[in-house]
């Protein structure tokens, strides 16, 4: 909307970079947007909108120093990793004063890693996206086995055999809401209707397609595992859902020429994406990691390079 890009641009520079960081969590290259999201992570959890801000600038500010691209850092595509970094660390171990400067440590990492996969994937014309966050912060979860200063909090799953599902059942009609906003609200770990819908709106002030494929996306996320027969306690957080938000913005809307054609890959990309996440959680069980949204990242991947064999699909990858 044109009345968010004058305030946008009416910023000053350096909060504006900070804010466009955020909102890129949804590929919102808008700080008015990302201003809403940081927002709405306060209401959610006063800590989890501290890490988030403290995860954005370090990472942001690690960019600059080390002389990064400065259109790629004023777009906030330096921002958007460690915005996911502050609450993913704050959410999984033990708070302690120490866990602050691990936070600053791993968005710090989380910008050179995506320097690199950004060098890595510019010929294949392929995002890194949030690969840098999911990777660093799987280094930095496994690492606190060696740190005294460390624990691992009761929400990390235990390092263990993959069990069989219980719970499986359809989730009752009045259900369906909460679900499907906090299937949103979980993209940033956020377990709250309240965050979704505010996560929704700002999306909907850059792109009503856009919040078209995040809400598409929740659908999947609640449908289909629905159908598969999975844990139905993970539907209703909406954990199964926010990978699916997230592969059905990349392909309907970002990454891909806007379409009916993008739309049908959008869809069929986040019903694989629920498989996908079974999969990885499955596999990442015994070692007690969690898949944060690498199915995300694996399906949009191989959509955007099988697209590039195909006649139907073609576009850009922006971010």
């Amino acid at each position: 909307m044109n009345w968010s890009l004058t305030i946008d641009k009416a910023l000053p520079r350096p909060l504006r970079i900070i804010l466009r960081g955020v909102g890129q969590v949804f590929f919102c290259c808008n700080a008015v947007t990302g201003l809403i999201f940081l927002v709405a992570l306060f209401i959610g959890s006063v800590t989890a909108g501290a890490a988030a801000t403290v995860g954005v600038i370090s990472s942001t500010v690690a960019a600059y120093l080390l002389g990064f691209s400065e259109d790629d850092i004023d777009a906030g595509l330096y921002g958007f990793n460690g915005t996911l970094v502050g609450p993913c660390l704050f959410l999984f171990l033990e708070h302690s004063p120490q866990l602050w400067l691990y936070v600053v440590l791993a968005s710090i990492l989380s910008s050179i890693v995506l320097a690199a996969l950004m060098r890595i994937l510019h010929p294949y014309n392929v995002p890194a996206s949030t690969s840098p966050f999911v990777l660093t912060c799987w280094m930095f979860l496994v690492a606190v086995y060696a740190f005294d200063s460390f624990t691992r909090g009761p929400i990390l799953p235990p390092p263990g055999i993959p069990t069989v599902v219980t719970g499986v059942g359809a989730i009752p009609a009045e259900v369906w809401f909460t679900a499907l906003t906090k299937g949103i609200g979980e993209v940033m770990f956020a377990d709250s209707v309240v965050v979704g819908i505010l996560f929704l709106t700002g999306i909907a002030i850059v792109s009503w397609r856009g919040a078209l494929m995040a809400l598409s996306g929740a659908f999947v996320g609640v449908i289909v595992p629905m159908l598969f027969g999975a844990n139905q306690n993970l539907i209703e957080m909406g954990l199964y859902a926010f990978n699916p938000v997230l592969t059905m913005m990349a392909l309907g809307w970002v990454f891909l020429k806007p379409s009916g054609k993008s739309a049908v890959l959008a869809i069929l990309a986040g019903i694989l994406t629920v498989v996908c996440q079974a999969g990885l959680a499955s596999f990442l069980t015994p070692i007690g990691l969690p898949t944060l949204t690498f199915p995300f990242v694996l399906v949009m991947w191989m959509f955007l390079f099988a697209a590039g064999k195909s006649k139907y699909w073609s576009g850009p990858a922006a971010k």
